[in-house]
């Protein structure tokens, strides 16, 4: 089965929830995009969090894989397309003041091929603000060390997040911005998805966020540059 194949028929709806909860992401988001702004939402799934954005008085438009998850956003009154965004994002040139991309590179082939869409998509100097999980992440280094597999990471496509296909880090993230046409100007550390309780967890997600090279999840603010 194809990655997208795979992606269209899993219930994505049973993990919104989870992401939604994901500490700080929306909070920075919100404050970043602010008001009347022309916003993009790349994987938006049933649009809770479009759906916030939109409250800031902002016209939102989301494009999603999985049509059952479209439909959901669409009750939450967002513009959707559906689409894979492998193929291209479906706008026009210039058309877009803001581009938020949760948790979707990691799943992506070309990111390359996307980066450079979100970049065509953009107004001149537009933002793209996304988030990915963290190659380097302090959890990982243990889990390394000792003979364990990564975190958000998997083998086969029903294996625990094994659906991702790409792992980021701080230089790859500037690499790919940098070909792309963007600029970095801020990576932020974000606490793990779901904190058991256990010691350990809270240790990660607190030296993570003082440490954002360390952290699990790292949310990315790039700026589109003109070209010469």
């Amino acid at each position: 089965m194809q990655m997208q194949d795979y992606v269209r028929k899993v219930d994505s709806l049973s993990s919104e929830d989870t992401l939604f909860q994901i500490p700080l992401r929306k909070e920075y988001l919100l404050k970043q995009i602010g008001h009347g702004r022309r916003v993009l939402d790349v994987g938006c799934l049933g649009g809770k969090i479009s759906h916030l954005i939109r409250e800031q008085n902002n016209e939102v438009w989301g494009v999603e894989i999985n049509e059952a998850a479209a439909r959901a956003a669409e009750k939450r009154q967002i513009r959707i397309k559906v689409a894979n965004v492998e193929d291209g994002l479906p706008f026009e040139d210039d058309f877009f003041d803001f581009i938020h991309a949760g948790e979707i590179l990691e799943h992506l082939y070309d990111t390359k091929h996307f980066f450079e869409e979100c970049w065509r998509v953009l107004r001149p100097q537009g933002v793209f603000i996304f988030t990915t999980p963290n190659l380097n992440s302090l959890e990982n280094r243990v889990r390394i060390l000792s003979g364990r597999y990564l975190a958000m990471a998997g083998a086969y496509p029903e294996d625990h997040f094994g659906e991702h296909v790409r792992i980021f880090n701080f230089e790859k993230v500037h690499e790919l911005c940098w070909q792309a046409g963007f600029s970095v100007e801020e990576i932020r550390g974000i606490p793990i998805l779901q904190p058991k309780g256990r010691m350990v967890d809270f240790s990660f997600s607190l030296m993570g966020r003082v440490f954002p090279k360390w952290s699990k999840l790292l949310m990315v603010k790039a700026r589109k540059e003109m070209e010469d």
